[in-house]
């Protein structure tokens, strides 16, 4: 998008880097969920102001896109919500050095620096370099990389040349399948949920929009069951469109992947995932007295053993000041 006569034969998909804005989220949130002994998918995350002085001197203070606080929130509602002061705190509890080791782990190839930055995509990345750390998150943490000839042929149609594709595991695979899960309620109840005007509803996908400083980068990367796609929109010469994630790239995404007929994901968890119905309001274990309960993967050994207030558990005020004691 934004193609420029003066940038003419300028291949934006290959050489413009630009910055992902919240595309870098989900490495947050990955970082995390690789620690289950600490987080997972309802970890309580905190929607505070944060003041952090930077090696320059200078104070950074991140504000949500909506210039809002919206109080403490689970793991996956804070990444749904694409919420940016969760998303500074988590990261900030697990390290910058660790989220740019998963970047790199996923397929990123750059000298970006472990700065706090990096949380919120102030990381400039090429679009064919994120649709290779968005793949790996669709194949379950194997990474394979990206080619644009499979093999060649003869003129009768016989394979002539074939190009082995090497596949390596660089991503443990239960921690990425409760982010991909994840990244599906971005689809249902957060930023992305607009892309089901397009596509039909019963169709699993997963994604999560991006948007820069003043709305200069609109992006969009997401995966279904077969296909994973990247949509950049911006101009060549920095100006901001106006046009937000879920306003400029994700309606161009929702259309490719309707025409590409995406298949639904499968989300049959691997071998170190268990699920249990889960009080969407404690975390708790959720039985069917529990209103709006939903079935959630956890790593196996860290379900959670206790039961929610409407499952007959604790007494709902006890437990309430169990969170603040």
């Amino acid at each position: 998008a934004g193609r420029d006569a003066r940038y003419a034969g300028f291949n934006r998909a290959l050489d413009s880097r630009r910055s992902i804005g919240s595309l870098a989220k989900p490495f947050v949130y990955l970082t995390a969920l690789m620690q289950p002994e600490h987080y997972n998918l309802h970890s309580i995350l905190p929607d505070d102001p944060i003041d952090l002085k930077l090696p320059t001197k200078q104070v950074w203070r991140p504000q949500n896109y909506d210039h809002q606080q919206h109080g403490p929130q689970p793991l996956y509602m804070a990444l749904a919500q694409s919420y940016n002061l969760p998303t500074v705190a988590l990261g900030l509890q697990v390290t910058p050095k660790a989220v740019l080791d998963t970047m790199h782990s996923a397929g990123y190839s750059g000298d970006a620096q472990p700065l706090p930055s990096i949380f919120l995509g102030a990381v400039d990345i090429a679009p064919l370099e994120v649709a290779q750390m968005y793949t790996t998150l669709a194949a379950g943490g194997y990474q394979a990389p990206l080619s644009a000839i499979r093999e060649v042929m003869t003129k009768e149609g016989e394979p002539l040349s074939r190009y082995s594709i090497k596949v390596q595991q660089t991503l443990p695979e239960g921690p990425v399948y409760l982010l991909s899960w994840a990244l599906q309620k971005v689809m249902t109840l957060g930023t992305g949920r607009s892309a089901y005007s397009v596509i039909q509803p019963d169709v699993v996908l997963a994604g999560k929009t991006g948007t820069t400083d003043d709305m200069r980068d609109s992006w969009f990367a997401g995966f279904g069951g077969d296909r994973v796609a990247v949509i950049w929109v911006g101009r060549d010469d920095y100006k901001p469109m106006g046009l937000s994630g879920a306003s400029g790239a994700l309606p161009v995404w929702s259309k490719v992947m309707r025409d590409l007929r995406v298949k639904t994901l499968d989300n049959t968890p691997p071998a170190d995932v268990d699920e249990q119905l889960t009080d969407t309001a404690t975390g708790l274990r959720a039985d069917e007295r529990c209103t709006g309960a939903m079935v959630m993967p956890f790593m196996h050994g860290f379900l959670p053993e206790d039961d929610a207030p409407c499952a007959g558990g604790t007494n709902p005020i006890e437990w309430i000041r169990g969170i603040f004691n």
